[in-house]
């Protein structure tokens, strides 16, 4: 189904975005009213009974002559942290079983790998130049996260159709979830169920630590990190002590602040992905935004970074390596790397990766936890009640959470005596037809109902669902940035903290007086204005609020 909905102002500001890391496109008017499922079926039907011949009466409910009911057919995209799977059809195949019965959609599933569906845009492309999208999972970053897509136009308001095709969803999922995923009372994407307190981790491999004598447990400050490191490149000079994911080290995480010594991440990014230049400290009754790259804790955290890279314990490739997505488990010679996510995928890395952890700091839930990852429907979509349809059980229905994580029972996994799930004897994350890679599956609808891996703990969705019910939430929880009205220096600010400068920095790999090059040229691109435009939003949200 070709997608002819979508403007070619849209493709370019899309495109543009996927090049220069951000931008401020033209929002997409007139997506259409979606047309309710089975209203273009009626007509054809009372058709066909006022001229139906002897022997039965013609049902007058959308069937054709034979009495088999249309299937809308949708197009779901999401990305693996392994490699593209190669028995996509198996998975299709068990899911339609389900939802052509119950739904009456036949779901097609267009699965690519990391860095192909964020980092090169491909998802964010493909709606703009209208293929065949009708729902997605939003990346984490880049042009296809859900601030930039609602920015320009990408998305559907989708209100209306939830509370008709998805009452149970609506039911299910916490009110906090839609709020920061809305805008002007119009719901534009679903945020994952799952929980969202993630922490910051140092995991390593075993055979590692067991090499360098170190007990995880006893890490506690950045100087430990360090010594870590340091005992590591002695003992296994073959590995390299420190890497990342997709140009980051992971250090400098927005919202996380452990190498000034805080053990709660200690300010709200607001959501925002890109410039990230914004910073609201959760300590600060004002609210008001300062500039977050000018913070004692992020000066800190580079001067880290860059002492760690010239002593030799950093992986030299990860400031330019735009599709390592987790370093540890997709190259054997890396000994160690910081993660933030929740503590129940962080035990399905640790198992998969043969290593062990150690929380350092953990977060505050704000909105941009929320805006991570949402499932949407994009302007590409021509069937939205069926997409809609199928969201709802990716919400509600173990069968297809379990199905879209793992694959099917007995092919791609089966059930362990302990109550978790592993590969069938003989089969591995290399050999599988169908596996998604450690720290997907939380993501893909309800993470409550998704089956523990082997090697965690089988109570891991109970508790993860514990510690969301229980967790802190930011002051600044339901508000949204609006980044098409940070106009000119937003689309400027991007690339120098997203591309030019950032990598090298939050590396380790920056050349002397390289950070003081980039403060300069971002107050030069509008920094200040950029600020003033946050904080005008921020007073003006808390006005509302009173």
């Amino acid at each position: 189904m070709k997608k002819k909905i979508v403007s070619v102002l849209l493709a370019m500001a899309t495109t543009s975005l996927l090049f220069a890391g951000c931008g401020n496109g033209a929002a997409e008017e007139g997506a259409g009213d979606p047309t309710p499922a089975g209203e273009e079926g009626e007509d054809e039907a009372d058709a066909v009974s006022e001229e139906g011949e002897a022997g039965g009466d013609q049902a007058d409910d959308g069937s054709e002559a034979d009495g088999e009911e249309d299937l809308a057919e949708i197009t779901v995209a999401y990305w693996t942290m392994a490699t593209a799977p190669q028995e996509t059809e198996l998975v299709e195949e068990a899911i339609n079983e389900i939802t052509e019965a119950e739904i009456g959609v036949t779901v097609h599933l267009n699965i690519m790998e990391g860095g192909v569906y964020t980092a090169n845009g491909a998802m964010a492309n493909g709606v703009a130049n209208g293929e065949d999208y009708d729902l997605v999972l939003t990346s984490p970053a880049l042009s296809g996260h859900y601030q930039v897509m609602m920015a320009n136009g990408m998305l559907m308001p989708i209100t209306d159709l939830l509370e008709e095709y998805a009452p149970e969803l609506m039911a299910t999922v916490p009110e906090d979830f839609m709020t920061a995923t809305s805008k002007d009372g119009e719901i534009y994407g679903v945020s994952p169920y799952c929980n969202k307190v993630r922490s910051m981790y140092w995991i390593c491999r075993n055979s590692v630590l067991d090499a360098a004598g170190i007990d995880i447990h006893s890490i506690k400050t950045i100087d430990d990190i360090e010594a870590a490191l340091l005992k590591i490149q002695e003992t296994s000079p073959d590995m390299i002590p420190l890497s990342g994911e997709t140009m980051s080290l992971n250090l400098t995480f927005p919202g996380f602040t452990f190498g000034a010594g805080d053990t709660v991440a200690g300010y709200d990014d607001l959501g925002e992905v890109t410039a990230v230049a914004a910073a609201v400290y959760h300590d600060d009754e004002t609210h008001t935004a300062v500039s977050r790259y000018e913070t004692d804790e992020f000066k800190t955290d580079i001067q880290y970074l860059k002492k760690w890279y010239d002593a030799g314990l950093v992986d030299k490739d990860v400031a330019t390596d735009t599709a390592t997505g987790v370093a540890i488990l997709e190259k054997d010679n890396i000994a160690s790397e910081f993660a933030v996510m929740q503590f129940d995928s962080m035990a399905v890395r640790g198992a998969a990766a043969d290593a062990s952890y150690v929380e350092l700091s953990q977060s505050v839930v704000g909105t941009g936890s929320m805006q991570q990852f949402s499932w949407a429907v994009p302007v590409s979509c021509d069937e939205p009640e069926a997409a809609v349809k199928f969201m709802n059980m990716l919400f509600t229905d173990e069968r297809i959470v379990n199905l879209v994580d793992y694959g099917v029972e007995g092919v791609h996994w089966e059930k362990k005596a302990d109550g978790t799930i592993g590969f069938p004897e003989g089969l591995t994350s290399e050999s599988s037809g169908y596996y998604m890679g450690a720290g997907i599956t939380a993501l893909l609808g309800n993470g409550f109902l998704a089956y523990p891996w082997e090697g965690a703990d089988p109570e891991t969705p109970k508790l993860a669902k514990e510690i969301m019910d229980n967790a802190a939430f930011s002051p600044m929880l339901g508000f949204t940035l609006d980044t098409d009205a940070l106009g000119d220096a937003y689309t400027a600010l991007c690339p120098i903290a997203n591309r030019e400068y950032g990598p090298a920095l939050f590396c380790g790999s920056a050349p002397d007086g390289y950070y003081e090059e980039f403060i300069q040229k971002m107050y030069a691109a509008g920094l200040e204005e950029y600020l003033a435009e946050v904080n005008r939003q921020i007073q003006a949200w808390m006005a509302e609020q009173q």
